[in-house]
Order: C-alpha cells, then structure tokens, then sequence
C-alpha cells in the first residue's frame, strides 16, 4: 500500500470510527423521569394498579422514597432534579423570603418562579444539556427558570389544564419526532393524586379512583412507547415528592394565641410555621412564650434557627427563617381571625411535616433496560436519584449530596 493511500485509509477509518462513536451515543437508551405528585407509599394497595403491578414485577419497587424536609412539593421536586438538599438548593419551602433580595416565593407567583435567582444548584437537564445529552422538560419545578443562563432544549410554563395524555403526547413525540432534534431525557408530571388527597384524605374508599387512573396513565405511556418501539430502549423513574396525612379540625394550633404575629414576619404558615423577627426586641419573648407553649400543649414543636436538626438539612441557608413551628404529623398551624377561613377550607389531608414520618414516604419505581428485573430496595432519600440518572445518562454529575452507592444494586452492571 502507498503511502498516500495509507493516510486517506487512515482518515477514512477515523472518520467511520468516529461516526461509530456518535452512533453509539445517539443509540444510547433513553430515561424518563415522571412524577405522580402526592402518590403514598402505600395507595398500590387502595386499588387495583396492573400497570403499575406490570412494570414493578420487571423493573425495581422501593418500599418507600423519604423526602427532604419539608415534605412539600417544590423543595423535593428540585432536590429530586439536584441532587441537593434545601439548604443547598436554596429551596426552603413553598414559600420563602430572601433577606439580601428583600422578595418573597410563592409558588402561584408566576414572577418568581420563573427568576433564576432562586434555584441553586445544577438540575439535571442542565447537567445533561451540558454534556451534549439533548432534554425536554414537561413540567418541572425550576424548569421554567433559566438556572444556570439556560433552558432545557424544550420545556413548557406549567399548565394546570393541559391534558394528561397529551402531556405523555408531548415527551413521546420530543423522543421520536422527525425533522427536529429529540430528546434523551425527559420529565413528566401529574398533579390529580396529590389534589384529590388533599380534598379527600389518603384514606378516603374514593381515592382509589384517582390512583386507577394514574395507573391508567401508566399504561397509556407504556403503549405510546411501544407504539414508536422505543419502549424497550427507554429507562423510566417513577417518583413522587411525599405522602399524605389524615387531617383534621380537633387538631389545630392557633400560634396567634400564643404570640403577637402582627411583630414577626409570617414567611409561611403550616404545617411548618416558617417564623421572622422583625422586632428585636421581642423576639426573645417571642421565643419564651412558644417555648413555653410548647411545654403545655400539643401539637407542634419549636426551634430556633440553630437549634433545627441536622437530619432536616435545612438551617444553613439565609432563606430559612429565625423560627420554625413545625406542627406534629396530623396537625396545623394557623390564627384566630384565619380560622373560620381555615376550617372551612380545611385540606382533609395535607403534608409537610416531619420527613420521617412514615406517611410522607412517597413512591420510587424504575424499569427499563439498564435496571435489575425485579429488584425491591428499602426506603431511601431522594437526593440520591440525581446521581442515579447521570449513570444512566453516561454524564458527569454536579456537585450534590447524593451517592451512586445507595442505587447501586438496582443498575445492571
């Protein structure tokens, strides 16, 4: 062989080698990510599920997914997505205030949602989108924020009204569609669970509808996937970000009986009282009186800033609050003149509370190729997930506050 026809051999080896390689990374499997919010750890057993009953018996079932605390939807979601806990990811509740922004977080304020300014920490679609992995984001907590200057490739402003199985319509399409890149990962989220066992309670008989019909919704994803026959090259995590607890009227704390709320900021109400001082000078009155309270009666618990434990997670960071007033599982916090209001209005079932407590245990499920065919796990926290789904990614992960070793025995080697 000539010289020269040994380089141009050369070359075009390189370049199909190459090419090769690209392949193979396109080839990869892909990984879905869906949460039914609200979904207890126990409601598989409130109705029948074959779908889901189906995918458990050939992927993996955790006996439990313990949140972070507290047991809300926004800080979970995002910890799910990063890895971090909420004094780390910066998201301390559903509601906050930032002291050096002088703003608030609701979760309906359409402003703050979407300002980056909130969100710490690298969720997962950026880590992916970062090392060339294409993601799709349906819906999200903090994708409808550039975190980090950047979008997922698609992602959508939450709508409440947009319909369930449109919603799957839309990620199957963004993995197979025609003419436009596709994605490799993506998220899914489901909101009936969580509503209807706040209006309802999680023990109510007429739950067992609405978890038929996430099941249903299972199997409407599993047959679009299989339609498109990607069903067996797909990785898909099922999640949800807490349980639910019984409520009701006979356990209810009025902290306005207890101190002066017109002196402290109110930063969130219940079942975790998120407490600011505005007036020094009765703070430690403030404190005394609750302390003292706390002694007396029943139904919550009081700490200081520094005196929150460490298993929370949650008091390094500015947005967590001077006090917290954390109600015990069943329980709420509210005041006198919000009381009829509250009572009226009054969630059946509600969470929130202490993260280990069994009733916020929520669900982790996988199935696909990449996992161990019927695996069962014991209970476990969902900051470890982030570091999870960069394995099944092939990516490098953020720092986070997970570990790939608690997840270990569910992937194949």
């Amino acid at each position: 062989m000539s010289y020269l026809k040994s380089i141009t051999f050369c070359l075009v080896l390189a370049i199909s080698l190459a090419g090769c390689e690209n392949k193979v990374e396109k080839d990869q499997n892909f990984l879905l990510l869906i949460s039914f919010d609200g979904f207890k750890h126990d409601y598989f057993d409130r109705a029948e599920t074959p779908n889901f009953d189906k995918f458990i018996a050939e992927g993996v079932k955790a006996d439990g997914l313990i949140p972070v605390f507290p047991s809300k939807t926004f800080p979970n979601h995002y910890s799910i997505a990063t890895g971090l806990y909420p004094e780390n990811s910066g998201i301390v509740s559903n509601s906050m205030y930032d002291k050096e922004m002088d703003k608030s977080y609701r979760i309906g304020d359409r402003e703050a949602v979407e300002n980056p300014a909130w969100y710490q920490g690298e969720p997962i679609w950026n880590t992916a989108e970062r090392q060339g992995v294409t993601a799709g984001t349906l819906f999200w907590v903090g994708s409808e924020a550039p975190v980090n200057g950047k979008h997922a490739t698609y992602w959508k402003v939450y709508d409440t009204n947009m319909d369930e199985r449109a919603r799957i319509d839309t990620v199957v399409n963004w993995f197979t569609q025609r003419n436009e890149p596709t994605v490799d990962f993506a998220t899914l989220y489901f909101s009936e669970v969580d509503s209807q066992g706040h209006s309802r309670g999680p023990s109510a008989d007429s739950m067992r509808v609405y978890i038929e019909q996430a099941d249903a919704l299972l199997g409407y994803l599993v047959k679009q996937l299989q339609e498109k026959g990607i069903y067996e090259r797909t990785n898909i995590v099922i999640v949800s970000d807490h349980g639910m607890s019984e409520m009701s009227a006979d356990r209810v704390v009025l902290i306005d009986q207890i101190i002066d709320v017109t002196k402290v900021q109110m930063v969130d109400w219940t079942p975790v009282a998120m407490i600011n001082f505005t007036d020094s000078a009765y703070a430690s009155e403030a404190v005394a009186k609750l302390k003292q309270a706390e002694q007396e009666m029943e139904g919550f618990r009081v700490f200081t800033k520094d005196e929150i434990p460490a298993y929370w997670h949650l008091k390094n960071h500015p947005r967590t609050t001077d006090l917290i007033v954390v109600a015990d599982n069943g329980w709420q916090i509210t005041s006198r003149n919000r009381l009829n209001f509250f009572i009226q209005g009054l969630p059946t079932g509600m969470h929130g509370f202490d993260n280990r407590e069994k009733d916020m245990q929520g669900i982790f499920l996988a199935h696909g190729p990449n996992f161990v065919k019927g695996s069962r796990i014991e209970p476990f926290e969902n900051v470890h997930i982030y570091e999870m789904m960069c394995e099944l990614l092939g990516i490098e992960p953020a720092q986070n506050d997970g570990s790939i070793a608690i997840l270990k025995s569910i992937l194949k080697k």
